[in-house]
């Protein structure tokens, strides 16, 4: 007697209970050796007789078999994952129907089943998919044309793809071209629940490169579809208080969601999901507040300016990523609230902090044509805060922060603020002072400046905070007048009191040093009512 058993996807203790009995008690065992862990060759008994498949032909495999019959002894065909796919067992049932030997099949958990618990996810979630496609690449093995990655990729629903990780560009391209868009959400599952396994998340246009750096070439599960994200799906009714089944009865206690009623589809209808407005800080994801990693990860879909989501896409893959460029920020605000409309958590990204030049104040102007959205604004580090934490401490005194882009704001009311501060001994933090089409603004603002500071005003320039190419300098304020400045520069312009100790920027705030008798400002209140 043949037992083909399926031993799992790798991790020895999710073999059958009936597999494992059978292996035990198997005088031969013909493994497939390349794929099956040999740690569940320790389980069988003395003596019996080992052969691995992964050197054989089917007819080698079959002379084994037919010897081990003929002896009366009890045979173990263990194949990996789950025989019936892709374990070409049906060539070696036919041989042992001509044969005359008996055979039966014991199921095994497949791959695909293992993958999906290592990236803690269901398949069939409600309202995002409620299928699943077991497919593979075409290769040695052809692959019927009607079955082709290109015409299963047009349903966009879940897709689990087996052996084809050593052909991703050519996988990509074709889930691609068969309608999946390309930040639809995928990951590579390289020996799902062995050891060494490992897990890659990414978006779909990203996965041959994510595979690539990795290094996975082979061993690996393919999984595409909104599902991989586990984001925006819908409650289901199995469990619903308010949907009678043939072994629960109608409950007459509020459900969990009051109002909302299980529909006749057998589907909940959740509420719009959240829109969340994030200020993503200067750029690395260290200057990240916890608050917004948090809302990114629950968000299914990140929506923004190109350069701002470009900053974040790498770590938040299998999100559905929406961009638009500039002088399109009503559009961003309003895609991003459509998206929540849906019943999609939303993030709108902006560089900083939202309310500081950001798209807080225009989601929330819009918000009142999506009422059931609801709008977060989430803090961010601003480019204030971490420019001048680099250049030391400029801003330990009253500042005032002026942005130089006169795109929404007249210039005259600009160069009057800029004027007003400078009279008033603010320290001046000046936000975009220059681009391709003011690229005097910033000269033009220390002009007006200088009458009232003097030219060796300390001040300080910080470049790409945050990102590569990050730089600082501390320079006088008749040179910064002549500083090729852009839209990613943060320009700190200092008080009467402001000074350069060796490399940094200080603004005293007057605490007295001890053992010094001088005194740099007077002792006054902390901004919350004790003393700093």
């Amino acid at each position: 007697m043949v037992h083909i058993v399926g031993a799992g996807p790798g991790a020895t203790d999710l073999i059958t209970v009936r597999g494992l009995r059978l292996l035990q008690q198997a005088d031969v065992v013909v493994y497939a050796g390349t794929l099956v862990n040999r740690e569940l060759l320790r389980e069988t008994k003395p003596g019996a007789l080992l052969y691995d498949s992964g050197t054989m032909t089917l007819e080698e495999v079959m002379e084994v078999i037919g010897k081990a019959e003929a002896r009366g002894d009890s045979i173990v065909r263990l194949h990996t994952g789950d025989p019936s796919l892709y374990g070409a067992i049906r060539e070696q049932m036919d041989q042992m129907e001509k044969a005359g030997i008996p055979y039966a099949i014991c199921p095994g958990v497949s791959s695909f089943c293992g993958a999906a618990a290592s990236l803690h996810m269901e398949y069939t979630l409600p309202g995002v998919s409620q299928s699943l496609v077991i497919t593979r690449m075409a290769g040695r093995t052809p692959v019927p044309e009607r079955e082709s990655i290109r015409s299963f990729a047009a349903h966009r629903t879940s897709m689990a793809i087996f052996l084809s990780a050593g052909m991703l560009k050519e996988l990509k391209e074709e889930l691609i071209l068969g309608g999946y868009p390309e930040d639809t959400p995928a990951a590579l599952v390289y020996r799902a629940t062995w050891p060494d396994e490992r897990v890659v998340r990414c978006r779909l246009a990203d996965l041959d490169g994510a595979g690539q750096e990795a290094g996975i070439r082979r061993q690996a599960l393919v999984l595409v579809g909104d599902a991989v994200s586990q984001t925006g799906w819908n409650r289901s009714c199995l469990y619903d208080p308010g949907f009678v089944t043939g072994f629960r009865g109608e409950r007459t206690q509020e459900a969990e969601h009051p109002g909302e009623e299980c529909t006749e589809r057998g589907m909940r209808q959740e509420k719009a999901g959240t829109l969340y407005v994030v200020g993503i800080g200067p750029g690395r994801p260290d200057q990240m507040t916890a608050q917004a990693r948090q809302a990114l990860e629950r968000s299914r879909v990140i929506a923004g300016y190109p350069v701002y989501v470009d900053l974040v896409r790498e770590y938040f893959p299998g999100r559905e990523y929406i961009t638009a460029g500039m002088t399109q920020e009503e559009k961003r605000c309003r895609l991003a609230l459509e998206a929540a409309k849906e019943g999609k958590d939303t993030a709108l990204v902006c560089s900083g902090d939202p309310q500081i030049y950001g798209l807080a104040g225009l989601v929330l102007e819009l918000s009142g044509e999506y009422p059931e959205v609801r709008v977060e604004v989430v803090s961010g580090v601003t480019a204030a805060s971490s420019g001048g934490a680099l250049l030391g401490a400029p801003l330990m005194g009253d500042f005032a922060v002026i942005s130089l882009s006169d795109r929404l704001t007249p210039l005259d009311e600009i160069w009057n603020r800029v004027e007003a501060a400078a009279k008033a001994d603010f320290v001046i933090c000046l936000y975009n002072p220059a681009s391709k089409g003011r690229p005097d603004y910033l000269k033009q603002a220390c002009r007006r400046i200088v009458p009232y500071r003097g030219p060796d005003t300390v001040c300080g320039v910080v470049s790409r905070i945050g990102r590569e190419g990050e730089r600082t300098e501390i320079l006088r304020l008749e040179e910064l007048a002549e500083y090729p400045a852009d839209m990613f520069t943060t320009v700190f312009i200092g008080n009467s009191k402001t000074m350069r100790l060796g490399e940094w920027m200080v603004t005293p705030r007057g605490y007295r040093l001890k053992g010094t008798g001088s005194r740099t400002v007077n002792k006054e209140s902390a901004p919350d009512g004790g003393m700093a």
